[in-house]
């Protein structure tokens, strides 16, 4: 028996000058990349996680030599915010890639896991919004449709 799975997103081709993402998002999540640890890499991301408060947290991409000790930019963003928010829900999460030349990064194996359980916690789907530097942006409604068979524990 054969199955398929459809994905849902909207792209964004030249999100920039389409004012799809809010400026001062933009320049922060640029701002970021700066920030971010990744001497192994090389590949700094960033990630801006917006409560429905308004409320910004942010992440970058941390790395430790004692791979895999360090930690992804949305990972970072998504579990500060709900641990200093934990009864408020995420509205948005941006990821961006420093570079522009390729497609906006998805999210690895475990950060897809964290924010798929971080949207069931909160009962309501949040926009995920991945974008590479200055070119293309990536936007879903629900991460679901990042890991449809995802780990769930039994209730």
């Amino acid at each position: 028996m054969k199955h398929e799975i459809t994905l849902q997103y909207r792209t964004y081709e030249h999100w920039r000058q389409t004012l799809a993402i809010p400026k001062a998002i933009a320049d922060r999540l640029e701002a970021l990349l700066l920030s971010a640890y990744a001497p192994y890499s090389n590949y700094p991301v960033s990630s801006i996680v917006v409560m429905e408060s308004g409320e910004m947290i942010v992440g970058t991409n941390q790395e430790n030599g004692a791979f895999p000790s360090g930690l992804c930019a949305e990972r970072v963003a998504v579990l500060a915010a709900k641990a200093a928010h934990p009864n408020e829900a995420i509205q948005t999460v941006y990821i961006m890639t420093g570079e522009s030349e390729r497609e906006p990064a998805a999210p690895c194996g475990s950060c897809r896991q964290v924010l798929h359980e971080t949207e069931l916690r909160q009962i309501k789907p949040f926009e995920l919004i991945l974008l590479n530097k200055t070119n293309k942006a990536l936007a879903f409604t629900g991460v679901q449709g990042l890991l449809p068979f995802s780990f769930t524990l039994p209730e």
